[in-house]
């Protein structure tokens, strides 16, 4: 219970901050894909520089995933142990091989 927070206002105020941050990821995204849409017969060097705004969405939705949920939850609200609201095995349920792909054989090359 040491570093439990018992205050609802900083239980509010957290989850109004994971509401932001994954909203801006997500019109970060969403502002890129038309820059990239709009760029997508452009020559090459306009089209890498229109990618700018993914990098900043990525990085917002990544400390919203690591820091929000791998750290503050797992470490202060011992999500992990929670069999309703654990997160965890469903988020790297994504890196799963789907098994109802064939195999994709090799020419020699890596894939």
């Amino acid at each position: 219970m040491y570093p439990s927070i018992t205050n609802p206002a900083l239980w509010q105020l957290g989850y109004a901050l994971i509401i932001a941050a994954e909203g801006l990821a997500g019109l970060l995204f969403l502002a890129d894909a038309v820059r990239l849409i709009q760029a997508r017969y452009a020559p090459g060097e306009v089209f890498n520089a229109a990618k700018a705004l993914v990098v900043a969405a990525a990085t917002v939705a990544f400390l919203v995933w690591f820091f929000g949920f791998m750290v503050v939850a797992r470490e202060w609200f011992a999500m992990w142990q929670s069999k309703s609201w654990n997160g965890q095995e469903a988020a790297f349920r994504v890196s799963l091989p789907d098994g109802d792909l064939a195999p994709r054989r090799s020419r020699g090359n890596v894939l």
